[in-house]
């Protein structure tokens, strides 16, 4: 069971916190946007720290899936050199 949190850049509203909360335990996202308010109204603003950071501090879903698969951009010293007298097409 993966048990790393994430942030997710579908259905975010400020920086994806809580949508990422609520993929990760397959919530609705108003709920868990409702029980977030909830939450901060009652403990005076905590919830907002809570939230700013997280919101700094957890990495992108598309982030941990391209660390995963090795997906995410070349490393530049895996690239090809180009040439200066190369032609246009070969």
């Amino acid at each position: 069971m993966n048990t790393k949190f994430y942030k997710m850049r579908r259905n975010r509203m400020v920086s994806g916190v809580l949508a990422g909360l609520s993929d990760k335990w397959n919530f609705d996202v108003t709920l868990v946007r409702f029980l977030f308010a909830i939450f901060t109204i009652s403990n005076f603003g905590i919830g907002v720290i809570i939230y700013i950071i997280l919101a700094s501090i957890l990495p992108t879903k598309e982030e941990i899936e391209a660390e995963m698969y090795g997906t995410g951009p070349r490393k530049r010293k895996e690239a090809e050199a180009i040439e200066d007298n190369d032609g246009w097409f070969w």
